[in-house]
C-alpha cells in the first residue's frame, strides 16, 4: 500500500513549489505502460458552423498549449516567482538563466471553493543547471510523502514521450480520514537536457473526476510542446 499523504486541494491542483533535492524515488509498477502524447493542430477548427467545445490555454513564448472545455475558465495566468533551484525557497538565478516560471490556472467553476468542481493548472518551470543532473520527477507527485492521515492509491501510471519531451502521467485516489474520496491527475515531463519541467495537473472529488473523465483525459492528451 502506498504511504499515506495529506492530499489537500492544494496538493491535488496547485502542485509543488519545492526544490527537487529530496531523496524520493518513483518505482515504476509492472503495469505502467508507454503511451505517445498526441499532437494537435495549432488552432481549434469548429465542425461546420458549430463550436469545437474546447478552447486553448497557451504560452507562445514557451510554445506550449493544451485544450480545456470552453465552459471552463482561466482564472490566472503569468510568470511566477519560483523555480527549480537548490538554494532556499526562492530562485537564485545564475547568469544567463533569468527565465521565470510560467503558470496558468483554470477551473470549471472559478471562485467555487469546492472539490465537486474540476480545477487545474499548466506550468513551465526552468531548471537551474546545478539541479539538472539530479532532477527527479517523482518530487512533483504528492503520492510518496508521509502524512498524518489518509491513504493514497495510484490508479493510473502512463509513460509519456513526444519528441524531445518525456515523463509520467499519474492519477491517484485518496480516501481521507473523514471519509472523503479525492482524485488527482498529473502529467510531468522534461526535455532531454533536463532544463525545463512541464506540468499539467487537475483534481476534484472521485465522483466529480468520474463524471468529467473524458474532458480531463482530453486536457491531458492535448498538452503539446512545440519545437
Amino acid at each position: 500500500m502506498a504511504a499515506p499523504v495529506e492530499l489537500s486541494r492544494a496538493a491535488l491542483v496547485i502542485g509543488p513549489r519545492m526544490r527537487l533535492n529530496r531523496g524520493m524515488r518513483l518505482a515504476l509498477p509492472s503495469w505502467a505502460r508507454a503511451v505517445p502524447l498526441a499532437l494537435v493542430a495549432a488552432a481549434v477548427v469548429a465542425a461546420g458552423c458549430g463550436r469545437s467545445g474546447y478552447e486553448y490555454v497557451e504560452n507562445d513564448d514557451e510554445t506550449v498549449f493544451l485544450k480545456i472545455p470552453e465552459d471552463w475558465q482561466v482564472v490566472s495566468e503569468g510568470n511566477v516567482d519560483f523555480a527549480i533551484t537548490p538554494d532556499g525557497n526562492y530562485p537564485q538565478i545564475l547568469p544567463g538563466e533569468d527565465v521565470l516560471a510560467w503558470r496558468a490556472q483554470f477551473a470549471a467553476a472559478p471562485g467555487a471553493n469546492s472539490l465537486e468542481f474540476v480545477s487545474g493548472f499548466v506550468e513551465v518551470q526552468p531548471v537551474d543547471r546545478r539541479m539538472r543532473s539530479d532532477l527527479n520527477l517523482a518530487s512533483f507527485f504528492p503520492i510518496d510523502a508521509p502524512a498524518a492521515s489518509g491513504e493514497v492509491e495510484v490508479v493510473r501510471h502512463d509513460l509519456i514521450t513526444v519528441g524531445d519531451v518525456s515523463g509520467h502521467r499519474i492519477a491517484w485516489k485518496q480516501t481521507t480520514a473523514d471519509g472523503r474520496e479525492l482524485m488527482g491527475d498529473r502529467l510531468v515531463m522534461t526535455n532531454s537536457l533536463n532544463s525545463v519541467v512541464y506540468t499539467v495537473g487537475v483534481g476534484c472529488s472521485v465522483g466529480c473526476y468520474d463524471a468529467h473523465a473524458a474532458e480531463i483525459d482530453e486536457v491531458m492528451r492535448t498538452f503539446t510542446v512545440e519545437d
